[in-house]
């Protein structure tokens, strides 16, 4: 069961916290319980909490400006009504920006040529050489003794010397050794 918090501040509290920084700090720290309950009932995937504090606080001031104290509503729920409204008006927005039509939405295979030329990933990689590398690795593999293939294939893997060497019941020396023999045939080849 929840239970409800109780802000104690008058009339003179609101006034301060509207000239004076220090006591709009303190205030709008007071209140900070429902901009997070909010905050976590609403979760908005684009923002992250500091960027919802911010907004909490920008609606905390225009709270404070149009608050009525002869009004028969308590500052809390004027507060946490226009901090819901906002919240909703941020995630219409974003709605909104997802409805594009159609007639302004570009296919990539309209203009394959232009996406081709202008949308690479430079990251990735390329697969002719990934082809002649297996080619070589094979070839290289061909040439290899039993135990060259072995550590050549662990080393592919991201194992260290060590974990290789582990594995086998060798010295790291051998692992080594094996390594530097399975880069030579490689170069060889390359050559």
């Amino acid at each position: 069961m929840g239970s409800k918090l109780s802000y104690q501040f008058d009339s003179a509290t609101l006034q301060a916290a509207k000239t004076n920084e220090e006591h709009f700090v303190q205030l709008f720290h007071q209140f900070a319980p429902v901009y997070l309950k909010l905050w976590h009932d609403f979760y908005l995937r684009d923002m992250d909490l500091n960027d919802w504090s911010q907004e909490a606080a920008v609606v905390f001031i225009r709270t404070l400006h149009r608050y009525d104290v002869t009004k028969r509503v308590t500052f809390g729920s004027f507060y946490k009504t226009n901090l819901r409204n906002h919240l909703f008006d941020l995630l219409r927005k974003k709605n909104a920006q997802k409805r594009i039509p159609e007639r302004l939405q570009a296919s990539f295979s309209a203009c394959p040529d232009y996406y081709a030329e202008t949308i690479q990933d430079e990251a990735a990689p390329n697969p002719l050489k990934c082809c002649e590398l297996t080619e070589r690795l094979q070839q290289v593999g061909a040439t290899c003794s039993a135990f060259e293939r072995q550590v050549l294939s662990a080393s592919l893997r991201q194992q260290t010397v060590a974990q290789i060497a582990r594995r086998f019941s060798v010295d790291e020396q051998q692992v080594q050794n094996a390594l530097v023999r399975c880069k030579r045939k490689y170069h060889q080849l390359k050559n």
